[in-house]
């Protein structure tokens, strides 16, 4: 017969654990722990409390820090799997020294401090430069786009809203009259239902008519000046096509080092074409790193997707070494110019 090792589950384990030897030497959760806590000035972020002598102590500053910024490292933005990772994940628990916060305080944190934590951000990305992590010889300027929280259903012209507004106040109207016109009938649990539909069509219209009264129209950049569609959710978020449909979302760039893949530019924009980017994108990297930081030395890639007439005359303006392929590089590289692929890659969609 075998002999096993016990396994009880049911029963009770007092675990010796210190929070700073979970997090190790020389590892990501040891360094931003001591970046929070010992390097970084948060002055910022203390201002705003004044719980001195009234209501219940606050999470320091740092603590939330720690752990929002190690869940985006670990690719978590949700405010609810932090406080979960909060409570199960012992990288998380350390970082939090043992504390367990509530989901509405991370993201109340995360949306009351938003320039605060830009402002860290900077000062992580001049502390790598200062330790030799940002080669400032090559450059490269790429994106993705990801979606918002906003409908696409609720996009559109100004126009269009508000034809999609009439609509709806037509749609309640016929059902406050059918309501009226079989007011003698007995079946109330119909009836009941029409009218909560009326009154969320109302709201619904109601809701379009703020919104058109409060914005103005939004125009497209570059050359093309024509109205884009506005979305009353999240106006700042745009329509696009993307590889897996049509989305509403932003255009998330990022400009990365080469030496260590150290990010030093990264912005959002409510644009589905790559091409209006690259301009803001080297004005983001001179943000952060200074103007004189793309001279003759240094080298910016893209791909085609900001290839344009104007940016290759910007960039030869700006004295910008850069190298930005256009649609066509493929068919004049002679090694697979004849190549089928590149020809079916190649064809115009419109003849």
């Amino acid at each position: 017969m075998a002999n096993y090792l016990d396994d009880n589950l049911n029963q009770s384990v007092f675990l010796d654990i210190n929070y700073l030897e979970v997090l190790g030497d020389n590892t990501f959760e040891f360094c931003l722990y001591q970046l929070m806590t010992h390097t970084l000035d948060l002055d910022a972020f203390h201002k705003r409390y004044k719980n001195k002598n009234v209501g219940r102590k606050a999470y320091p500053p740092a603590i939330l820090l720690r752990v929002i910024f190690y869940a985006y490292y670990r690719g978590i933005t949700s405010s609810r799997a932090i406080e979960r990772c909060c409570k199960t994940d012992l990288k998380f628990m350390a970082l939090a020294a043992g504390k367990t916060p509530h989901f509405t305080t991370i993201a109340d944190f995360v949306s009351s401090y938003t320039d605060e934590m830009r402002a860290v951000f900077h000062k992580v990305l001049m502390i790598c430069c200062k330790s030799g992590l940002v080669g400032k010889e090559h450059f490269a300027i790429d994106g993705c786009k990801l979606p918002s929280d906003a409908s696409k259903e609720w996009s559109g012209t100004h126009t269009d809203l508000q034809k999609k507004s009439d609509k709806l106040k037509a749609s309640a109207q016929k059902i406050i009259e059918r309501h009226l016109s079989n007011d003698s009938d007995k079946n109330s649990g119909d009836k009941g239902r029409e009218l909560k539909t009326a009154d969320t069509l109302i709201k619904n219209a109601a809701k379009i008519d703020e919104f058109l009264k409060n914005n103005d129209k939004r125009q497209g950049v570059g050359k093309r000046k024509k109205e884009v569609q506005s979305n009353i959710t999240d106006n700042d978020s745009t329509k696009m096509t993307t590889s897996k449909g049509t989305i509403q979302g932003y255009n998330c760039q990022t400009v990365a080092d080469e030496l260590h893949q150290i990010v030093v530019a990264t912005e959002a924009f409510g644009v589905g074409q790559d091409q209006s980017l690259l301009k803001p994108m080297i004005e983001r990297i001179r943000e952060s790193l200074g103007d004189d930081c793309l001279n003759d030395n240094v080298l910016l890639t893209a791909d085609t997707g900001y290839s344009s007439e104007d940016n290759m005359k910007y960039l030869f303006d700006e004295g910008i070494n850069a190298v930005v392929p256009d649609t066509h590089f493929r068919q004049r590289d002679p090694k697979i110019a004849g190549s089928e692929t590149v020809e079916a890659v190649e064809k115009p969609l419109f003849f």
